[in-house]
């Protein structure tokens, strides 16, 4: 690819992929140096070159060529960028914890909050295609090596934009070029037998491609397995086959497995057609701290009790030893659930460029989401046990805590199928970029979900709780946008409509409209002040339709919830000023001041159902979230020997409920049941957070990076153990201890057996700092008496040790029960975790 100046030494390259490129200079008797050049999605690289009086000498060159340090004149939204270099360099497990780092970004429990938002409000969009779950919204994952950049939109979103409170992660795959070429990476922290290992973990990913079979056609395979039985192992045992006695393979406690194929035809120049297909696969143990013990519990047979006849069998007391014949062995982790999820996505993508500044692009895709969890592979009627019969009631010291006995009470089904037909159309006219667009999608749900699948109801169905349905529903947008220059100030101005439907098979009568519209403005203006500054503001109004599921549960009466086919569109009214500044032309800064009003969330509130003399818990628009902030990030490009990044932020997000479930928790206790008095902090209100990268090296022999993040406390209610109500007023009034972490990772470059060979160590959590993540993570289901979830927080609050906690017997003699520790790691973060690995390049 390449292009040639005109008459004032002006050149366009246009149509170049994602990607890292050499650009080298030819002139008529002399070629300058080549220079590396990486060109990122949505973005602008622009190349300078100073010559002298002498047309065919060349002075010197200057690029400014990484996104992450390029001034944006025209756009007047907030961006960050990660590139491959930084997955392949900083000491991640994938692209969201790389995202993690950046300003404006929280990231607790797996969730990603962008400026305060609830961690359902991010939309994934991959190559154009969003890649969003629409039942439970959840975006799709993708190894390391099949990520070519991926760009975080925070605030600023363009009319194209829809679906996303929040913000937007735009993810562009790799694609193969003109020669073969790859890489293999595996990574382990096993040293020998299983007292020698962290997490008993182990990664292989490849990524490898170049010319298809075919003339102009290319291919790019990505393949990422990673097996490990994580810090917060179980007691459950898994199937290991060994192979010269040290090379072991099976399951672990959490398998996954990520392939990534996109096939690439250049029919011409201005031509392309991919055809791109993800696999993901995910087998997942879980970990539950009354559920990890591996002894014998006592069993009898009952034929008194039935009026039958039939034989009940009872459970008494535990031991980690048999006591006598009476006592069968049990290992309570093997009966957790573990759940499967598997996604695949097959996308055909059409890129035509008409001449300079004029595109157009086809997208269709289908996507699937299937997802289990159960027990054993059972089915609800194979599930052992009944309500209330878990524990040990004739120990009284941990009896009341630790399951003895039986399946852990809850199965799940659910499946979506989503069709998506989308495109783009863009044309420079004069000193107007205009751009217009649509998508069309249909999904398709299955879900079944009950816990104590083995109680009949009334009904005569499986499942205590039993809420199951099948929906379709037609949604579709358009957009129109245009980015208009005008004596040195670009207006960015655009309006989206959007539509969305209920779907034929819910009743007319429970159905106020079955078609939503909304149509969303969106205003920002660019100012460049200088070739080194920009001004940029922006308003804009955002909609997000709610999760499906929200809509279509509680169709039967059993289920504990019920949708709301008259649910509205979630919206956010959102403000931004931001300043980009460039140093040089090796550092960038970027600040942003930002302001969101977040109303009609969803939440429960008693409803009767029409026709019927019941009240249940129904979602409805009724919770409202504000957040407000500041962001700044200081950017050093590679030169000298070091890189390096500072991001920094100050938010505050407060609203009336972190969950949509709060009020549905609550339903069976009345110490939760309140109605909010004003705003409170939300569950990831981290009031400061900063993080720092820096890079060192020589780019021949070896590099180190090193990340270190630290962030204020999060907020938690505190509790007493002798309250009847929740006083609203003291929700989420208390702070957590602030949160640290080290981490690091090394390579070593070398040559042997004319391959390129790559060294690593990589440690996580250096300092094996204790940071609180879940103070009080779940423990359903609930014991007798004090034992819930409630306990760790009561623990904390009273004594300030965390890690779980229940009330048991009175041992000191003071009249009041004493606390005995459970010690629950699921309170804690990973600690110091420590892997080597080696690459190869090809």
């Amino acid at each position: 690819m390449g292009a040639q100046s005109n008459m004032e030494g002006k050149f366009t390259i246009i149509k170049v992929p994602v990607g890292t490129y050499t650009m080298a200079i030819r002139t008529r008797s002399k070629a300058a140096p080549d220079k590396q050049v990486q060109v990122d999605l949505n973005h602008t690289t622009t190349v300078d070159f100073q010559v002298t009086d002498k047309a065919i000498a060349i002075k010197g060159i200057e690029v400014i060529s990484n996104a992450k340090i390029t001034i944006r004149k025209k756009d007047s939204s907030t961006k960050q960028i990660v590139t491959a270099e930084d997955l392949h360099s900083l000491p991640v497990d994938n692209y969201k914890e790389a995202i993690g780092l950046k300003a404006g970004v929280i990231s607790q429990g797996g969730e990603l909050h962008f400026r305060g938002g609830r961690g359902d409000e991010v939309l994934t969009i991959v190559n154009g295609i969003a890649s969003r779950n629409p039942l439970r919204a959840e975006g799709v994952d993708l190894g390391l090596l099949a990520v070519s950049s991926s760009e975080q939109v925070l605030g600023g979103l363009d009319a194209q934009y829809g679906n996303a409170l929040s913000g937007v992660i735009n993810l562009t795959t790799r694609e193969g070029g003109d020669k073969f070429g790859g890489e293999i990476r595996y990574f382990t922290d096993r040293y020998g037998e299983a007292d020698k290992s962290f997490n008993n973990f182990e990664r292989l990913s490849t990524g490898f491609g170049g010319p298809f079979l075919f003339p102009k056609t290319n291919y790019f395979i990505s393949f990422e397995g990673t097996y490990t039985d994580t810090y917060l192992r179980n007691t459950a045992t898994h199937q290991e086959h060994r192979f010269l006695n040290f090379i072991r393979l099976g399951n672990r406690q959490s398998n996954s497995a990520k392939l990534s194929s996109k096939l690439t035809f250049k029919l011409t120049p201005n031509e392309k057609l991919n055809l791109e297909v993800i696999k993901n696969q995910d087998l997942i143990g879980e970990y539950q701290n009354r559920w990890n013990r591996a002894g014998f519990v006592q069993v009898r047979q009952d034929s008194t009790a039935p009026t039958d006849g039939n034989v009940s069998t009872r459970y008494g007391a535990w031991s980690y030893f048999q006591v006598d014949s009476t006592y069968v062995p049990v290992n309570t982790a093997e009966h957790l659930p573990v759940n499967t999820e598997d996604y695949l996505q097959t996308a055909l993508t059409w890129k035509h460029t008409l001449g300079v500044g004029t595109i157009y692009n086809l997208r269709a895709s289908r996507q699937q989401w299937n997802s289990s969890r159960d027990v054993l592979d059972r089915m609800p009627w194979e599930y052992q046990q009944q309500p209330n019969n878990y524990y040990d009631f004739t120990n009284r010291v941990d009896g009341a805590y630790y399951v003895t006995n039986g399946d852990y009470p809850f199965y799940e089904r659910k499946k979506t199928v989503t069709w998506t037909l989308n495109g783009d159309f863009s044309k420079k006219v004069g000193s107007h970029n205009l751009m217009t667009g649509g998508d069309i999608n249909y999904n398709d749900f299955g879900f079944l979900r009950t816990s104590f699948p083995n109680v009949v109801t009334g009904t005569g169905l499986y499942g205590l709780d039993r809420d199951e349905f099948r929906a379709f529903n037609p949604e579709g947008s358009f957009f129109m946008q245009d980015r208009w220059e005008y004596e040195g100030m670009v207006l960015n101005a655009g309006v989206r409509y959007d539509e969305f439907s209920v779907g034929n098979q819910i009743s007319s009568a429970d159905v106020t409209n079955r078609t939503k519209t909304q149509i969303s403005p969106r205003i920002g203006v660019a100012y460049p002040i200088s070739d080194r500054d920009v001004m940029s503001f922006f308003y804009g109004r955002l909609f997000q339709v709610p999760d499906r599921q929200f809509i279509y549960v509680g169709r039967l009466f059993s289920a504990n919830s019920r949708g709301n086919p008259n649910l509205e569109p979630e919206t956010t009214i959102s403000y931004q000023l931001g300043i980009q500044h460039l140093f040089s032309k090796d550092i960038f800064g970027q600040f942003s001041v930002y302001f969101k009003d977040i109303f009609g969330l969803l939440t429960t509130v008693p409803k009767e159902i029409p026709g019927f003399a019941i009240t249940v818990p129904t979602y409805v628009n009724a919770d409202y979230a504000s957040s407000r902030g500041l962001e700044f990030t200081l950017i050093k490009r590679f030169s000298h020997g070091f890189s390096g990044e500072v991001n920094y932020t100050y938010s505050n997000s407060t609203g009336t409920a972190s969950d949509p479930n709060r009020a549905l928790a609550a339903a069976g206790n009345l110490r939760d049941q309140f109605k909010p008095t004003s705003e409170q902090p939300l569950n990831w209100d981290q009031r400061q957070n900063i993080s720092a990268t820096l890079g060192l090296g020589n780019e021949k022999d070896w590099r180190a990076s090193f990340v270190y993040q630290f962030g204020t406390g999060l907020p938690f209610t505190p509790h007493d153990r002798e309250e009847r109500r929740q006083n609203p007023e003291l929700v989420n009034s208390r702070r957590l201890p602030s949160v640290s972490t080290l981490s690091m990772q090394g390579e070593r470059f070398f040559r042997a057996w004319g391959q390129s060979l790559t060294l690593y160590v990589q440690a996580t959590n250096l300092l094996d700092a204790q940071n609180i993540t879940d103070l009080a993570p779940d423990l359903f289901p609930e014991g007798p008496g004090s034992v819930d979830r409630r306990a760790y927080e009561v623990y904390y609050t009273e004594t300030g040790r965390a890690g779980g906690a229940f009330l048991t017997q009175d041992r000191d003699g003071d009249g009041r029960e004493d606390w005995f520790p459970v010690h629950d790691p699921r309170v804690f973060a990973q600690g110091r975790t420590i892997r080597v690995g080696l690459g190869v390049q090809f």
